[in-house]
């Protein structure tokens, strides 16, 4: 994880220079978001693009592994519990992975092609061999009798990251208290929550956030900066 004060100190402390502007608590949590979820979403792209790529590395220089450390972080398993017709996704459910019906991995089919294999008593899912199909809300499981043991291996949207303080004579103070998304609110300034991603990511962190509080406090040196800076970082992760 990457912790949320020492990003937010150093936001401050380039913003501020020359009293450009000030990025208030508010505004950085909104930046913070946004710049962990772009972070995250650009993994996903980098993947792709190394599968189809050749690399000669080292254990510790291998994109490929060095990018799967990173999502890993993110890697869950859940037991899925039916409702009407379909198993639902969990909450913070971002891709979904292996379905697993009672130990045994079901196979993924089209919603076209579903209706096709259970035409025919040859090719009809038994609970030996289940087939599943996917809706925008859940997992559908196939034979319709199966209504207990599914679990669902998948990747987990990142938490919203927060930055929690109390007031001192109007002046926010950072509170390093643990904020829980399950059962505290985002619309009280205590607690804070630190971004979820790898270590490695705290300089992309500030140079995203950078880049979108140059805009706010219309600035456009800052945002030149940290353009600057993510081109530099992209280069170097190339």
């Amino acid at each position: 994880m990457v912790n949320i004060n020492n990003v937010y100190q150093t936001v401050l402390v380039i913003t501020n220079k020359d009293n450009r502007g000030y990025i208030t608590p508010d505004e950085f949590n909104r930046l913070a978001e946004q710049a962990q979820n772009e972070i995250f979403a650009s993994y996903f792209a980098r993947e792709a693009s190394y599968e189809v790529n050749a690399f000669l590395t080292s254990d510790f220089s291998d994109p490929s592994q060095y990018l799967a450390e990173k999502i890993s972080v993110f890697y869950k398993n859940s037991t899925l519990a039916k409702l009407n017709d379909e198993f639902t996704y969990p909450v913070d459910l971002y891709r979904v992975g292996v379905v697993n019906v009672n130990n045994i991995v079901a196979d993924r089919a089209s919603n076209e092609q579903i209706r096709y294999i259970n035409l025919s008593p040859l090719t009809a899912p038994v609970e030996t061999q289940p087939v599943y199909t996917l809706t925008n809300s859940g997992v559908v499981v196939y034979p319709s009798s199966i209504t207990t043991g599914v679990k669902l291996d998948y990747l987990k949207s990142p938490a919203r990251p927060k930055w929690g303080y109390v007031l001192n004579q109007t002046i926010p103070y950072y509170d390093s208290t643990l904020f829980d998304p399950l059962v505290d609110s985002y619309d009280t300034s205590a607690k804070s929550l630190n971004f979820e991603l790898h270590p490695s990511e705290e300089n992309n962190l500030v140079v995203s956030i950078l880049n979108y509080a140059g805009v706010v406090i219309k600035q456009i040196d800052v945002a030149g900066f940290a353009q600057g800076k993510e081109q530099q970082n992209a280069a170097t992760e190339q």
